[in-house]
């Protein structure tokens, strides 16, 4: 679907009847489509929509037959549980221009935020320099219940309202997917104009950027805070900020999204920790890591973050190795952003031996995890022994304590 003058079918009166009837099925099938006399390309459109809505965009949103997209814009899409928790960023009685809006999941979310505080109709404009963009924002806005009329423009060259803030996803695969904020379309001088003009600003970076301390910024100069977002268990976004009250005052802020538990934030109002104060100094002997006999593994955010040493001097805890190796306690802290584990020995990372203790365990499925060695986890899986009359599950957690390379027997603590 590469021609935007296909789209607008999708609106009408004819292929919502023939939506509707893929909806119901839940699938696509050309039989009881037949009564709607479609084209061959309008089948086509149909079928490329119910394999999103049947398959990736489930990843994306709660209900993946109200939406429409391409496969590049759906990829690009933030999913609909962090551009809803995003959206509350701005103040609900904003003013909030969406740049970059792809196929509108943040610009509708947004507007359901805005909403809160009466008409969202003129206080949220959705600009976006693909055609095929502005088709898709206006058709999903229709489809949640938020009738949105997006701008087919570049946003440098575009009338921002005065006093709109700015929320804006730019490019990353202009010139190839990067994490380069240099290589992004619309580019960073434009950008940062735009982010010297808005009250305030929400930049939506790869979660891999890290720039260095002489970093040029241009004249919008640094982000006052940086946020990580993850979502069960993986890192969905890294946010930079400019003048956002919600995040007055700190540096790093990490979010975490958990089923049954909903969002967690942590704030910072330092950069990063100083490491060395939560480092053990005992770990040096990999039998003694037993004195600790619990181990957690962290949310991948707080590591993209850099905060792990920082949560764990919060929280009385030591960490392992290095600012990316374990949490270690002698009781596990409750917290949404740590995955506990009980430790029942520490061996050196030895095949042979491993597969020895395996041989003697009874376990009827082993999981593994490194941190800080490269090892083929695939390989060493297989060379593990079973037992499969055994329900018991035991993990391996592979780690590095100084030069020494360690294996962690344990078991998974609930939640």
């Amino acid at each position: 679907m590469n021609d935007a003058s296909e789209l607008p079918w999708l609106a009408s009166a004819n292929a919502a009847e023939a939506w509707a009837c893929c909806k119901k099925q839940d699938a696509f099938s050309k039989a009881p489509l037949s009564k709607f006399r479609l084209s061959a390309s309008q089948l086509q459109l149909l079928q490329t929509q119910a394999e999103f809505a049947t398959g990736p965009a489930k990843r994306k949103v709660a209900k993946p037959w109200n939406w429409f997209w391409t496969k590049t814009l759906l990829e690009q899409a933030s999913d609909e549980w962090t551009a809803e928790e995003t959206a509350k960023d701005f103040p609900s009685d904003a003013q909030v221009v969406d740049g970059c809006c792809g196929a509108g999941v943040d610009s509708i979310k947004i507007a359901e935020h805005l909403s809160q505080s009466g008409d969202f109709k003129n206080r949220i404009t959705a600009i976006d320099s693909s055609q095929i963009a502005c088709q898709l924002t206006r058709l999903n806005s229709l489809s949640n219940g938020f009738a949105l009329s997006p701008e087919p423009i570049r946003i440098e060259d575009s009338s921002i309202p005065t006093g709109a803030w700015l929320h804006l996803d730019p490019d990353r695969r202009a010139t190839g997917r990067t994490v380069n904020v240099y290589a992004t379309d619309p580019s960073w001088p434009a950008i940062s104009g735009l982010i010297c003009k808005a009250p305030g600003a929400s930049i939506k970076v790869a979660p891999g950027f890290q720039p260095d301390d002489d970093f040029p910024w241009d004249t919008c100069g640094p982000p006052e805070a940086r946020r990580w977002i993850s979502r069960d268990g993986s890192v969905r976004q890294q946010r930079l900020y400019w003048r956002i009250p919600r995040w007055e005052n700190a540096k790093r802020i990490v979010s975490a999204f958990r089923k049954g538990l909903g969002w967690y934030h942590e704030v910072f109002t330092e950069e990063i920790c100083p490491s060395h104060e939560a480092f053990s100094h005992i770990e040096q002997d990999a039998a003694r890591i037993k004195e600790s006999a619990f181990v957690a593994d962290q949310d991948p955010a707080l590591r993209a973050a850099g905060c792990v040493v920082s949560l764990a001097i919060r929280m009385q805890m030591r960490v392992l190795g290095n600012e990316f190796g374990y949490c270690a306690a002698e009781q596990p802290v409750l917290h949404p952003m740590l995955r506990w584990y009980r430790v029942w020995d520490a061996m050196p990372l030895d095949r042979k031996k491993i597969r020895a203790m395996t041989r003697t365990q009874k376990v009827g499925r082993w999981e593994l995890k490194s941190r800080n060695v490269d090892i083929d986890l695939v390989q060493l899986h297989r060379e593990l022994v079973v037992d499969k009359e055994s329900d018991l599950v035991r993990w391996l957690l592979i780690t590095k304590l100084g030069p020494k390379h360690i294996c962690l027997v344990c078991e998974e603590l609930g939640p």
